[in-house]
């Protein structure tokens, strides 16, 4: 049988200078098969024997990271970000680690509200769970979804994206060197039909991707009565009011708008600013913005390409339609060709939630500033959207920073920083609207979604007799 070959870009170059075969439906079928097989077993490891084979995987990152890194940077064509991702690997296994115990314990026994009656409560885990992920940070987004599970006791099968399948490789051989792990992960390769494919032979499965990706993945497993956690897109505002430290404020305001070329579904794309402050916030990016350098230009520089080329074309819409109806370019604005395709950092002022730029993910370094005249309308702007991943508050001081936070719409509110979710996870939150579906992928429930909850109860006492049911 003739297999079919996937062509995949080089972000750095624009060639496409990778192929791979895409797993046929016979293929994802017996992959599924074989990780519910081993998956009993997996579980009877218990919390401890699943947690030191996490351990050796740890290990295993850590040995294979510069052949990992080698074909990561080449998928996405950043050389840090990808030492980044494969660094929080053994972060994210850690922490793991830590909330088992609590997220996986047995009850003891406890008396119900019947006097004879006692009962204890279980966690009991999918047996197959697929992981659907996403293009811009492909170990992270993968990785973040896959560890949670395995440590519940779950097996895996990972679709990583199409967009970046180096690393797939080298993924493959991390997990096979610790044995115990070898046959409850697995991984299938193609398009999103192989993505449809994988949900109709899991009992859970989460995504994270785009809304419209998510929308599929919800509609096919609601067919199936499986749950799906989905994490999606967002639209992150800030707000920033005339007291607030307009330096600290401006200086995230850049790093949490261009960080990762604004490929980042965290990413700042929408800049509130009280109109007292506009000016001073406006000049404070202009004169940063000239030291943010595309890796187009200078190796060591600080934005890469597009990872997706779409994706350029996407950004470059928004900016031609913001400066159709009215916003100015204050700095940048231009895609840059040398082979791949950069976004030089861009700062826009005059904007309205009549432009795209405002209103659709952008997924670029671009940076729309809009006055407003009080916290009341800088509250609903940010609040006015599909999206509510999350949100972020520079005020006087944190008294004031809170007291708006408490009114945005979002799943995670930062103060006095932005985009504080991409490396704070202790805490459990959820997308809110359009951006997320399901219980949060971050504390002891980042564990504890992967399992369903049963009862065992017992009556101590005697059990009532059938005359105890008439109607006489």
């Amino acid at each position: 049988m003739s297999r079919i070959i996937m062509r995949a870009r080089n972000p750095r170059t624009g060639v496409e200078d990778y192929g791979f075969e895409v797993d046929a439906a016979e293929d994802i079928a017996a992959a599924c098969a074989a990780v519910r097989r081993a998956q009993p077993a997996w579980l009877a490891l218990g919390v401890e024997g699943r947690s030191a084979a996490l351990r050796a995987l740890a290990e295993a990152f850590t040995a294979m990271a510069p052949r990992l890194h080698a074909a990561l940077a080449k998928d996405t064509g950043r050389e840090r970000i990808a030492h980044v991702e494969i660094g929080a690997v053994g972060g994210m296994i850690a922490q793991a680690l830590a909330h088992a115990p609590t997220a996986l314990a047995e009850s003891d026994w406890r008396t119900a509200t019947a006097p004879t009656v006692f009962g204890r409560q279980r966690s009991v885990p999918y047996a197959l769970v697929g992981v659907i992920a996403p293009w811009n940070f492909p170990i992270v987004l993968s990785m973040i979804d896959t560890i949670p599970a395995l440590v519940a006791g779950c097996g895996v099968v990972l679709k990583p994206s199409e967009v970046t399948p180096r690393y797939v490789d080298p993924l493959r051989e991390i997990f096979a060197a610790v044995p115990a792990l070898a046959e409850v992960f697995r991984i299938v390769r193609g398009p999103g039909s192989t993505g449809a494919a994988l949900i109709d032979h899991v009992d859970a499965v989460v995504c994270t991707g785009s809304v419209r990706t998510g929308r599929l993945v919800a509609e096919h497993a609601a067919r199936r009565f499986i749950p799906a956690f989905l994490e999606l897109g967002g639209k992150d505002a800030v707000i920033i009011t005339h007291d607030a430290d307009l330096d600290r404020a401006a200086t995230a305001v850049l790093r949490g708008s261009v960080l990762a070329t604004g490929q980042a579904c965290q990413s700042l794309e929408r800049v509130y600013v009280d109109r007292r402050a506009l000016p001073t916030l406006l000049d404070l990016l202009r004169a940063a913005l000239p030291a943010v350098k595309l890796t187009a230009d200078d190796p060591h520089g600080h934005l890469g390409p597009f990872i997706m080329a779409r994706q350029a074309d996407i950004v470059r819409e928004h900016i031609e339609d913001a400066v159709a109806r009215g916003a100015r370019v204050e700095y940048g604005g231009r895609i840059v060709e040398r082979g791949g395709l950069w976004c030089e950092p861009t700062l826009l002022s005059g904007v309205d939630h009549g432009m795209r730029v405002m209103r659709e993910e952008t997924f670029g370094p671009v940076i729309p500033v809009m006055p407003f005249d009080t916290v009341d309308e800088a509250i609903a702007l940010a609040n006015d959207g599909d999206y509510g991943l999350s949100a972020n508050v520079f005020a006087r001081d944190e008294a004031a920073a809170l007291a708006i936070a408490r009114r945005l719409d979002a799943g995670f509110v930062s103060l006095g920083d932005v985009s504080m979710s991409s490396y704070v996870s202790d805490f459990e939150w959820e997308g809110f609207r359009f951006s997320g579906l399901g219980r949060s992928r971050m504390g002891a429930a980042g564990i504890a979604r992967y399992c369903r909850v049963q009862a065992i109860v017992s009556n101590r006492g005697p059990t009532a007799p059938i005359t105890a049911l008439t109607d006489t």
